[in-house]
């Protein structure tokens, strides 16, 4: 036999945060998912520098930034990516994640940190990966070498929680 359950909202027990939402189309959205998205916007950036989160497009579910860095707020598995122009000629960049200021080393094996730019055009270049991690981690994004485009369109670093 099956079963129906009419709801439109779910929430924990003594809470006043929606943790599922329904909506008339049976559309299912989560608006307490932690999960963040920043751009850098300025002049082009150089390696060696922690990479500016200045323009803010999404910041929820409990996650801050402070220092150019993202804390998460809760324990689990999180996907954490960027893309980025290169922005020097006849150069590479390499772009680093780094967990609690530290390179992220064995957890982060999967995905390509280095764009080599050729003389004349430019090179898009990402990395998006799963990493387990621990309430108040932080995240940031570290240049180690090369030059970025300072331009907001041109790139985007997000971290977001999965399970």
């Amino acid at each position: 036999m099956a079963s129906i359950i009419n709801v439109d909202k779910v929430r924990a027990t003594g809470s006043t945060t929606d943790g599922l939402v329904v909506d008339s189309s049976g559309r299912v959205t989560q608006p307490a998912l932690p999960a963040a998205c920043f751009h850098y916007q300025g002049g082009n950036l150089a390696g060696a520098a922690i990479i500016p989160l200045n323009t803010q497009s999404v910041l929820q579910g409990g996650m801050t930034m402070s220092s150019n860095a993202i804390t998460l707020p809760v324990t689990g598995l999180y996907h954490i990516g960027w893309y980025h122009l290169n922005n020097l000629n006849s150069s590479y960049a390499v772009i680093v994640i780094r967990i609690n200021g530290e390179a992220a080393g064995t957890i982060l094996l999967h995905g390509n940190q280095t764009q080599y730019k050729p003389a004349n055009g430019n090179n898009t270049f990402s990395y998006n990966t799963i990493a387990s991690l621990s309430a108040s981690d932080t995240v940031d994004f570290y240049l180690s070498q090369g030059q970025i485009h300072g331009n907001a369109d041109y790139n985007s670093m997000h971290v977001y929680l999965l399970g």
